[in-house]
């Protein structure tokens, strides 16, 4: 049964509360709704990210929560990488002279070369991974931030591990590939802004909220940095009063860094082989509770 997008646990409630399982884009999957669902074993995030779930409140009573990581990764860091291009290129004001029939071959400066800049990847898990693998064949210098990552790994893809502060104060190019928890939520702030260099470029493509919208608007409007590319906000979609969208040194997409046809063509069969495997007492391949197998009876097969 496919239903539209819902926000509200009263709707997500009365929608949902007979089904034995769950397949779930962005909804708010909270612990009041997880209470009323008098059947549901299983709920499948169709991406990677399942800060939409409260994960605790799931463990507790009995639902496997599953996510589907290796779908999207390659294409999110694609558009990362396109988001960096098009800040350093200066892509919109390019396309924007040429449709006012003002013809020059010229970028205004600063113009970084790419090669031989550096360029910061906060959090170096999967997506993380596949950015440093292209930044790599850009020839760019690769630095990054992640406590959760051994050593080794960092070596795998090249990059320095250092910490935040010192990733924000030396790299042209922050590209930010974190999951969002109360961890991470506005890792990049204000305060933190400031210590980057002010032409460098801030790309987002993990969720809004680490970003503290109000201080990359400060930084943005007072020149601490010089642009940002932005596939998430902290409200989607955004007010049509929000001053981001007003600034003519931040590129904008609408949380789309995920899609290709490919990857989505596979998204449903993938999802509901997972619902299938935890409703016919299989594990499912990417359980993000394995707390939950003492109250569910789940076999390997």
């Amino acid at each position: 049964e496919f239903l539209p997008f819902l926000t509200e646990e009263d709707e997500i409630v009365a929608q949902t509360r007979d089904a034995d399982g769950l397949i779930v884009v962005n909804a708010p999957i909270t612990r009041g709704v997880l209470s009323s669902l008098k059947r549901c074993k299983v709920i499948v995030r169709t991406g990677v990210g399942v800060d939409c779930i409260d994960i605790p409140a799931a463990t507790e009573l009995g639902v496997a929560i599953v996510n589907v990581p290796d779908l999207w990764p390659r294409e999110v860091a694609n558009h990362a990488m396109m988001l960096l291009l098009a800040c350093n290129r200066r892509l919109r004001y390019l396309d924007r002279e040429i449709r006012a029939d003002r013809w020059a071959a010229h970028i205004p400066p600063p113009v970084g070369s790419i090669h031989g800049e550096t360029l910061g990847i906060v959090g170096l898990g999967q997506i993380g991974g596949y950015m440093a693998r292209r930044a790599a064949a850009f020839e760019m210098d690769l630095i990054a931030a992640d406590p959760y990552i051994p050593d080794s790994v960092f070596g795998e893809y090249g990059a320095t591990p250092v910490t935040l502060d010192e990733l924000l104060r030396r790299s042209d190019y922050v590209s930010v590939h974190t999951p969002l928890t109360d961890e991470t939520h506005h890792l990049i702030n204000e305060d933190n802004l400031k210590l980057m260099k002010p032409t460098a470029y801030l790309i987002n493509t993990s969720r809004g909220p680490v970003v503290q919208e109000a201080g990359l608007l400060c930084a943005l409007q007072e020149e601490w940095i010089g642009g940002a590319g932005m596939d998430v906000l902290e409200t989607e979609p955004p007010s049509a009063d929000n001053p981001l969208l007003k600034l003519d040194n931040v590129v904008l997409t609408p949380h789309s860094g995920f899609y290709s046809d490919a990857s989505s063509a596979q998204l449903p069969g993938r999802c509901g082989a997972e619902v299938a495997r935890v409703l016919t007492g299989r594990a499912p391949l990417n359980l993000v509770n394995p707390a939950v197998r003492g109250r569910l009876d789940l076999h390997d097969e």
